[in-house]
């Protein structure tokens, strides 16, 4: 499977999207120090860039990527619980695995189950609206979610003060709504093949800002009261 990470998603710790990711999400969710779990870490970009504002990270993930500076335990979130005792953890962290999960039930109790009461979730998916023309390119994705049923998923699931809301993966946007009007327009006006410079689908390199301007996430978050 590390060829499948190779390919897929190419190593973004090259560049400084993943910290200021973690900075935004960290200052806007969970405001505090204190112990973060990254489901589906991967290679720990997002727990090393965690780490560096204090926080005490650790990691689960599917296959065994060697980090050796984090707590990293292998789970198959599918079926198993998750390695960690209850009430283990201040926040919980998630981006772009839960999509790949068929049986999210699991996946969403066993969050719930190790996070502390008051503890926050929060959890980045693609949107499927934006994205159903090649959500399917991965072989792996097998679980796509709209606004409305990954809000719903975690209500069901216990958490409590749930919303789910678009996001848009470019920094310049998230702390100045009004500017959200510029990868709306950028939106309308182009291609799903002008998302890359040879313009052939998925090939080449892609044009940044048409591309996140086209392809939103969810962001969804949660209390566990």
């Amino acid at each position: 499977m590390t060829e499948y990470v190779n390919m897929i998603y190419p190593d973004s710790s090259l560049n400084d999207y993943p910290q200021k990711l973690c900075n935004y999400i960290l200052g806007r969710f969970f405001k505090k120090q204190g112990k973060l779990l990254d489901v589906g870490c991967g290679r720990g970009t997002h727990l090393k860039c965690f780490s560096k504002n204090g926080l005490e990270c650790c990691g689960i993930d599917l296959r065994n990527e060697n980090i050796n500076e984090f707590v990293v335990k292998c789970c198959n979130i599918e079926k198993e619980k998750i390695p960690f005792e209850d009430n283990s953890f201040d926040f919980v962290y998630s981006k772009s695995l839960v999509e790949h999960v068929a049986n999210t039930d699991n996946f969403f109790s066993n969050v719930f189950r190790v996070l502390k009461h008051g503890g926050t979730f929060v959890c980045m998916t693609p949107d499927w609206k934006s994205q159903m023309y090649h959500f399917w390119d991965d072989y792996t994705h097998c679980h796509p979610f709209t606004r409305k049923s990954l809000r719903n998923a975690l209500i069901i699931n216990g958490f409590k003060n749930c919303d789910c809301e678009y996001f848009y993966q470019l920094p310049f946007v998230w702390n100045r709504p009004m500017l959200e009007i510029i990868p709306k327009i950028i939106n309308t006006f182009t291609t799903q093949s002008m998302k890359w410079k040879n313009r052939k689908e998925m090939n080449g390199e892609d044009r940044k800002l048409i591309r996140f301007s086209k392809e939103k996430m969810l962001l969804s978050y949660g209390n566990k009261i």
